[in-house]
């Protein structure tokens, strides 16, 4: 009685709490700046938001089945790990980990770099901007050490308040569209498919986070139904959310300008409402940036925990506090991200967060694609749950999220997949040390 009274008690995440995350840490800074890149290739690049969409969806249906019959925590992991074997498991859930703790330094960094539009000392030394972005990611370590419950209460505030500007300036931009400014579609040296081609590639990025209800399973009350449910609803209001900006933006703004643009959803919101809107923006942004450092901070304890627990990962990690937080892999992974916030201090802002989320975000899409070939393994065994049958939907949502997949690793450099499969490597070692030790306690 008393174990299902502690179990219970964990159980801290409902449904708009477990969609947060989703939002959340998929929405960080791309939506605000993105436009710009794709503003170079023209407003074909729509269709490259939307076959983008359909293919993150795609992998959020997989997910959402998966969660159902195996509702367990970590996500990824856990899906490979039950499906190919514990090494295959552990090689992504370490990738997964690595892009946790990769993607939290370089948003720190991110974070910091746009506080400095309202304090220019930030930019203006290199060591201050650092000491900045430690602080930043060791307040949401804070949070997030203090409790889970405390970290999910900072994600749902934070997805609401990024959520509002992203909704209300491309509907009060719909009364200025000019729709002019859709044409012509492409550059006259591009075809329409490389166009849509270039613009895939480009927006590959943005939905990283689709899967982030499933990892923190164990912390979710009813996680059969209500990952699944948050899930589905997350990425589908993000996707939404992403294509109805883009339109308006288009149709805002001629291409040729969004492209010069360093803050296009800025120029949009001052363009509708005047200069008064600019530090606004520019505040939602900042709130923004730290709601997905908050999400991903939360998350980055939760895989090796998991790991830990299954003996794939240093036993220290499955140590918890009360409540459940797993307060030791969050604080070595906020120090393994200080740390390469330090490697790359010699950098500039934007070359430190092009460098360290080019890897994760790459090991992160090979989980994606592990866990998608997951379901015709874990699918396979005679079961009277419904929701456990490989329908037809169900096939093309799992053929559809591996091609997603396998055209993101394609479309990486060679120097991203070289270091990709060095960070593979590197994991091996701690494989054969956690499986020994885990023997030993036999």
């Amino acid at each position: 009685m008393s174990g299902k009274k502690h179990l219970s008690s964990h159980r801290i995440f409902g449904f708009w709490t477990a969609t947060s995350l989703v939002v959340g840490n998929m929405i960080g800074t791309g939506i605000f700046f993105l436009p710009a890149n794709l503003g170079a290739i023209g407003s074909i690049s729509i269709l490259g938001w939307l076959a983008t969409a359909c293919g993150a969806l795609c992998l959020a249906f997989v997910f959402s089945r998966l969660s159902i019959v195996y509702p367990k925590s970590g996500g990824p992991y856990t899906h490979s790990r039950d499906a190919f074997g514990s090494f295959i498991g552990f090689q992504m859930g370490w990738g997964y980990w690595i892009m946790g703790w990769t993607s939290n330094a370089a948003v720190s960094i991110a974070f910091i770099s746009y506080l400095s539009l309202f304090i220019p000392a930030l930019s203006e030394n290199r060591i201050v901007s650092f000491l900045g972005a430690l602080a930043v990611l060791w307040l949401a370590t804070v949070v997030n050490c203090i409790g889970l419950r405390a970290g999910g209460r900072v994600q749902l505030i934070t997805s609401i308040l990024k959520l509002c500007p992203l909704i209300i300036v491309p509907l009060v931009g719909l009364f200025f569209i000019d729709t002019n400014n859709y044409f012509p579609l492409h550059k006259p040296d591009t075809s329409l498919f490389q166009g849509v081609n270039s613009a895939f590639a480009l927006t590959l990025w943005a939905f990283i986070g689709l899967e982030s209800a499933t990892v923190p399973a164990d912390s979710v009350q009813d996680p059969a139904r209500t990952i699944s449910r948050a899930t589905l609803f997350g990425t589908g209001l993000v996707a939404i959310v992403y294509l109805f900006t883009t339109v308006v933006l288009f149709g805002l703004i001629p291409a040729d300008s969004l492209a010069a643009s360093n803050a296009p959803f800025v120029d949009a919101a001052v363009l509708i409402f005047g200069s008064w809107m600019g530090p606004v923006i520019a505040i939602c942004i900042l709130i923004s940036i730290y709601g997905g450092l908050n999400g991903w901070v939360l998350l980055q304890g939760q895989v090796p925990h998991a790991m830990a627990q299954e003996g794939l990962f240093p036993k220290a990690f499955a140590q918890e506090s009360k409540d459940g937080t797993p307060v030791f892999g969050l604080v070595v992974s906020s120090i393994a991200a200080s740390f390469l916030m330090f490697l790359t201090l010699n950098h500039t802002m934007a070359d430190q967060v092009k460098m360290v989320v080019e890897v994760g975000s790459v090991m992160t899409i090979f989980a994606y694609l592990f866990s998608a070939l997951s379901t015709y393994v874990l699918f396979r065994v005679p079961t009277k749950n419904i929701y456990a049958k490989l329908t037809l939907p169900l096939h093309i949502a799992v053929l559809g999220g591996a091609l997603y997949a396998v055209f993101a690793i394609y479309g990486a450099e060679l120097r991203t997949l070289l270091y990709v499969a060095a960070g593979f490597i590197l994991g091996i070692p701690i494989y054969l040390w956690s499986r020994r030790d885990a023997a030993k306690e036999i």
